[in-house]
């Protein structure tokens, strides 16, 4: 036996938490096999079932309106805003300009007015001027009366001396002589004449009185200004009613024409579209085979959404039978787990003699490539198996299972006696490379152990050393062999070594899945962490003292996926003492 220490630096008893991990059984044919399942949940299936008829949305209980309805009303509100729009910008715009005509036409006129009462009421104080001086009031009456005779826009003429007395007056009911309070000033001003508008033109006289000057007044009419701003007013509210009238009537044809067209456009849209839906409903259905026509003429996104549909129907149907393809996967997958499971060791310990021996595949996948195994040679002689097939997966857990029914024929096809590691290990060697055909290989370490005397043989294929720890003086050590990988060329040469066990000793065989477990930090577990665990949980049965190592790996990648499989086989030597 090798004495070569393994560095460790175990910490105090008690230092590392023992979880009982939970697992799951499976009972085939009389056998019982365990997994843990905290770390490495197994796959689950998928279950595809078919949809009901009862299950497809009820289109009928949907309600609002169509989209041809929503078409013809968006298109009307929206044509109708717009021929309102229109109308009122028509209406200001007749009106506008029918008030600066009325406008211009009133400046005009009243101008007119203006220069006429002016002149007309400058010339009469210049010829009144003579008049006055002579006293001659009879004739300045009758040059009044003629001035209003002759111009039918003139209402009244008025003339006063310099002592503000009515000197002449057009109108034959004026009384003579009546004072007034105007002053003999140029102006003009509005006013009312017997319920008439007028405007009222005054012009001082000037005759040499030493009394001051004399006033003309002249009355204008502005009845006729009105008559015809009244004529303009009914004018502009004709103009009114006609475009009123014409944009009513442009506004429903507009109306009309938009109607026909949005029919029209929305019929070549929303009958596509019905079509669609009734496929989309067909496929709901699970009418797999459902699919529309090329659609022209309804736009490009509907020509679009249609091409979209056919592609999501073939799309659904590919992903369909990849689904069916994975259903069957998952079945093959675990009838090879199943199989698998039944080949391996049951979880519970192994009593043989001095020696008991516990040991428990962690698969990362559903199926995996490591297997370990453990028989009876004969009434002194046991053997121990450990295996690693390179990967994971259904391929590998088949390779696996192989190997693991290849060693067993191996130790019957050799009388006990002749069974040596040496032999079982290259016999392992042949049978992979005939089941592997250079495409995975696998590393394993066999141990013949026997009871009476605590000689170990053991060879080893790449894999890596198992763990010795002795309760007793508390020393930890290893059990190193060499050897090329199983499987990669069946000609490899194999040797096996001796070593000789110790009342206490505790043996670990396990996979590099373990010690090649990463933390959150990517940090690998380690073989001297393994060592640590070892030695603080020595003291436990072979069954707990792998349930500890797995736990403590658990915590220690902190619920982290495992990329790898994992397998533990303790192995404690306790012969009774002499």
């Amino acid at each position: 036996m090798s004495n070569a220490p393994l560095p460790s630096q175990p910490p105090p008893d008690g230092s590392f938490e023992q979880q009982e991990p939970t697992f799951t059984a499976t009972r085939v044919a009389g056998h019982t096999s365990t997994a843990i399942s905290p770390l490495y949940p197994e796959m689950t299936g998928t279950i595809v079932a078919p949809m009901e008829a009862g299950e497809l949305p009820d289109v009928a209980a949907i309600r609002g309106l169509r989209l041809d309805q929503l078409l013809f009303v968006t298109t009307g509100v929206l044509v109708g805003i717009i021929v309102g729009l229109l109308a009122s910008v028509a209406w200001m715009s007749t009106k506008a300009q029918f008030e600066e005509t009325s406008g211009r036409f009133t400046e005009q006129v009243q101008k007119q007015a203006t220069e006429l009462g002016q002149t007309l009421s400058h010339t009469l104080s210049l010829t009144s001027a003579t008049s006055l001086r002579d006293n001659n009031y009879a004739f300045l009456s009758e040059v009044a009366r003629s001035i209003i005779a002759d111009n039918p826009n003139i209402l009244r003429v008025q003339i006063y001396d310099a002592d503000s007395q009515l000197a002449a007056d057009s109108s034959p009911d004026a009384k003579l002589g009546t004072p007034t309070e105007r002053k003999p000033e140029r102006r003009w001003v509005s006013a009312l004449y017997q319920g008439k508008p007028i405007i009222e033109y005054q012009e001082p006289i000037d005759y040499g009185s030493q009394s001051g000057k004399g006033v003309v007044v002249i009355s204008y009419s502005l009845e006729s200004l009105q008559k015809q701003l009244h004529a303009l007013e009914a004018s502009k509210q004709e103009s009114l009613r006609r475009n009123a009238t014409t944009m009513a009537g442009l506004g429903v044809g507009f109306l009309l024409v938009a109607g026909i067209l949005v029919a029209i456009q929305s019929r070549r849209i929303t009958r596509p579209l019905g079509v669609l839906t009734g496929k989309v409903m067909q496929l709901a259905a699970g009418d797999l085979g459902a699919r529309t026509e090329e659609v022209r003429g309804a736009g490009r996104e509907v020509t679009t959404l249609g091409v979209v549909f056919n592609h999501m129907a073939e799309r659904i149907n590919v992903l369909l039978e990849d689904v069916r393809a994975k259903a069957q996967l998952e079945r093959d997958v675990s009838l090879a787990r199943t199989v698998q499971e039944t080949l391996l060791p049951g979880r519970e310990g192994f009593q043989a003699g001095p020696l008991r021996i516990a040991g428990l595949v962690v698969t990362a996948d559903a199926c995996g490539g490591d297997w370990w195994t453990r028989a009876a040679l004969d009434e002194r002689r046991v053997v121990i198996g450990i295996g690693d097939v390179t990967g994971h997966g259904l391929a590998t857990a088949l390779v696996a299972t192989s190997a693991t029914s290849g060693f067993a024929a191996a130790m019957t096809m050799r009388p006990p006696a002749e069974i040596s590691a040496q032999l079982l290990i290259s016999s392992l060697n042949v049978t992979m490379a005939n089941v592997g055909k250079g495409e995975h290989q696998m590393s394993s370490a066999l141990a013949v152990i026997d009871l009476q005397t605590g000689v170990i043989d053991y060879a080893s294929g790449a894999h890596p050393s198992p763990v010795v720890y002795n309760r007793l003086s508390r020393q930890v050590a290893s059990l190193p062999a060499r050897g090329a990988l199983l499987g990669a060329s069946a000609s490899s040469q194999y040797a096996s070594r001796q070593a000789q066990l110790r009342p206490g000793d505790v043996i670990v065989w396990y996979t590099d899945g373990l010690t090649e477990s990463r933390d959150a930090s990517q940090k690998q577990y380690g073989t001297q962490r393994l060592a640590s665990t070892l030695a603080a949980n020595a003291h436990l049965s072979a069954e707990a003292l792998r349930d500890a190592i797995l736990a403590d790996a658990r915590a220690f990648s902190a619920g982290l996926p495992a990329h790898d499989d994992i397998t533990v086989v303790v192995a404690e030597f306790s012969p009774a003492s002499p």
